[in-house]
């Protein structure tokens, strides 16, 4: 007999979340001992719509996650029967019991009784438990259980067992035993099951020199090979620490492993003798368990590739493989991560050739392009023949003397696109390859389906991207293929940049990712409290990063190449700039008292000077000029600070504030400060040159070497001007 018990407490206690105990007996014997305080607003529907979506045959896998408890109801349609598997999480991870097979009608039938009494009593004590939206999911989840279950006949499906031996000693090996039939079943949203598929019976063994099966451990390998990979975790902490010995039972299964980490020994058992085992090779062997064990299901059946259980084993593994490889030795000599001088740009902007001192300016409407597709999450570049427009799902280049169109691409999975006419498009089954103004891709592959773009890096024979903000892409330039990748955990946003031979990844989840630039493994996470706000800023062989929550900030510098924090200063601003490094000094500007400020800090993160700026509100944008700081408002007040920090000049607002403040760009000698109206400064006594009307819209301002003008408007105009004449006094 199958029934499903739900404790009564929460009736005496009633509260928002009722949490009380859950019970699947059968014939009397419990299968969930451990639940006694789970979420039943959250359980008992998970339970409910899982059985419903078995009995209509619409799923042949289900999963209801019990979070108090750690422990995964695995449920599994076979025939007219339910096979249920109960796996605990928590430590050591195990089956609490074999499977065992119940009748179809006889599961539904309690669940539904179950269902509707935890229904009718949350009606009458606790109403807001479940919000309305629930209480009709699950009302027409239980009219599912009242239908006859429909009849389908299943052919049988054989399992084909997989057995790996291990490619060195020490090393693990594992077989499957019923990889096929579960297998198959892909996990998605709902009610699916994506734990059923890694259940399937196994074994998993450990050979040490001179003993083939030293240790052994029979049950599904999934969760003896997940158990390991938390041990591997533990004991390469042990490794790193110095620590003299570590024991600990593989996968909570004896006999006892005793490791002598100084002496570079181990012994098995209590009263086994020592022989002598490297502690590396016993941490590459258990991570790479970890990634053979992946590679097996994902070639089993592909549809694996993306189970979260199976990603998250192997990130860890591959996370642990990168740490046993040592430092990498980094090209410069000093051996820490730094940025390589450049060549002096072609065609770099010199200063108007003027008799006498520069007193006016006057500018041309070149050309207008009206239309571009979401020009407010577009980015404005300048190529070496005119601006580069790249949006989400569009980039395009135009030339400077007439705006015609020098080249476009556009797919619906997103464009990722450079100022050099590098670009990267993907549909839902390819991604292509573009280089310059040919039309045809140089090269296309095969695409999962991701979007990318619009960023678009290139360093080192790669091309970088972002996908949705937060996954860190990276394809071979030549050939297309897809060297790596990392998708961080929990996170929404992410920004990413490059500095000499890293890869960096800072998310808004707080952690920021080190990664190698050749193969993209994660060579530190640098953990904050708080979660990053923007782009690691290169500053020498270190970088910058600003991170915070509400209204308190702070700015942190680390080690590019080892990810070691340097210092962290708390600036006490609202609304705080991108950090701006300038020699041995860092500036950052930002709110405080309802007025702008500018705070400059020296190479050990202690505070030099700070000066009130009197812009009007934030935000503010930062931009460098020789020995000084031009700071721009969104309303398009600017001011000079030196490097000593006495402000130079100042000059006030030019119409109603833009969406956000955009940074001067300065070219041949001359600073145009964005606002409704873009002027032209003097940069050395702040007179204005000239005027050039673009709108309260604007997002985005360039300037070429030939002092052209482009304006990107949040209509999706954009305008181009250029100097059509200037007038200087002789002296």
């Amino acid at each position: 007999m199958t029934r499903i018990r739900i404790g009564q407490r929460w009736k005496r206690e009633p509260s928002a979340s009722p949490l009380d105990s859950i019970a699947l007996e059968l014939d009397g014997v419990n299968l969930l001992s451990g639940a006694v305080e789970e979420p039943l607003a959250e359980v008992i529907p998970a339970l409910v719509e899982a059985v419903a979506a078995l009995h209509a045959g619409t799923r042949r896998l289900a999963q209801v996650s019990l979070t108090e408890a750690h422990l995964e109801l695995v449920l599994r349609r076979i025939g007219p029967d339910i096979e249920l598997s109960v796996a605990s999480l928590a430590r050591p991870a195990h089956l609490l019991r074999p499977p065992i097979k119940v009748d179809t009608e006889e599961l539904t039938r309690a669940t539904r009784q179950s269902g509707q009494r935890f229904l009718q009593d949350v009606a009458k004590v606790a109403p807001r438990a479940l919000s309305p939206a629930l209480v009709r999911k699950l009302g027409e989840a239980l009219k599912g259980l009242a239908k006859p279950a429909p009849t389908h006949e299943e052919a049988p499906v054989h399992p084909l067992p997989l057995r790996i031996e291990p490619v060195s000693v020490p090393g693990f090996g594992f077989e499957l035993k019923d990889i096929s039939p579960a297998s198959r079943e892909g996990p998605a949203k709902g009610t699916s099951g994506a734990l059923a598929p890694l259940l399937g019976a196994g074994e998993v063994w450990l050979a040490l020199p001179g003993r083939p099966q030293a240790w052994r451990a029979q049950g599904p390998p999934f969760l003896t090979v997940l158990e390991l990979s938390r041990q591997a975790v533990e004991l390469a902490r042990a490794v790193e620490l110095g620590e003299a010995r570590f024991e600990f039972e593989p996968a909570g299964v004896r006999p006892m492993l005793t490791l002598d980490l100084k002496g570079k020994r181990a012994k098995s058992g209590p009263t086994g003798a020592y022989f002598p085992l490297e502690p590396a090779e016993l941490l590459a062997a258990l991570f790479q368990l970890g990634e053979a064990l992946g590679l097996a299901f994902a070639e089993a059946h592909r549809v694996q590739v993306s189970n979260p259980y199976l990603v998250e084993l192997t990130e860890r593994c591959r996370e642990g493989l990168s740490h046993l490889r040592g430092a990498r030795t980094p090209p410069e000599a000093q051996g820490e991560a730094r940025e390589r001088k450049s060549p002096p740009a072609r065609g770099e902007s010199r200063p108007l050739k003027v008799p006498g001192r520069l007193r006016r300016l006057r500018f041309e409407k070149l050309w207008e392009q009206r239309g571009l597709e979401e020009p407010e999450e577009a980015r404005l570049l300048v190529g070496r023949h005119g601006p580069v427009y790249c949006a989400p799902g569009l980039a395009c280049a135009f030339s400077r003397k007439d705006g015609a169109g020098l080249w476009r691409r556009s797919a619906s999975l997103g464009v990722a696109a450079s100022a050099d006419g590098h670009a990267v498009a993907a549909d839902g089954a390819r991604v292509f390859g573009f280089t310059g103004r040919g039309a045809g891709a140089r090269w296309l592959h095969d695409h999962d389906g991701i979007p990318l773009g619009p960023l678009l890096l290139r360093k080192d024979g790669l091309l970088l991207t972002l996908s949705e903000d937060r996954t860190a892409v990276a394809f071979a330039e030549t050939t297309g293929r897809e060297v790596w990748r990392l998708a961080p955990p929990r996170t929404q946003r992410g920004w990413l940049a490059t500095q000499g031979h890293r890869a960096l990844l800072s998310t808004d989840s707080g952690y920021l990712y080190g990664l190698d630039l050749e193969d993209g493994q994660v060579r530190y996470r640098l953990r904050s409290p708080m979660p990053f706000h923007g782009p690691a800023v290169a500053w020498g062989r270190r970088f910058l990063v600003l991170l915070g929550r509400g209204s308190h900030h702070a700015l942190l510098l680390a080690d590019a190449h080892t990810g070691e924090s340097l210092w962290t200063y708390e600036p006490d601003l609202t609304l705080p700039s991108t950090p701006l490094p300038m020699g041995t000094r860092v500036f950052l500007a930002g709110m405080r008292d309802e007025d702008g400020l500018l705070v400059c800090l020296d190479a050990r993160g202690r505070k030099v000077w700070e000066r009130a700026l009197h812009l009007g509100p934030g935000p503010y944008a930062l931009a460098s000029l020789p020995r000084a700081v031009v700071v721009t408002s969104a309303s398009g007040a600017a001011a000079r600070v030196s490097l000593s920090g006495q402000v130079d000049w100042r000059v006030g607002a030019a119409g109603e504030p833009l969406i956000t403040a955009l940074p001067a760009r300065t070219a041949r000698d001359v600073t145009l400060v964005a606002g409704e109206v873009v002027r032209a400064v003097d940069p050395r006594g702040g007179q204005v040159l000239a005027e050039v009307r673009a709108g309260v819209g604007l997002v985005a301002l360039q300037a070429d070497v030939r002092l052209n003008l482009y304006f990107l408007d949040d209509a999706g105009t954009l305008s181009a001007y250029r100097l059509g004449s200037h007038f200087a006094v002789v002296e």
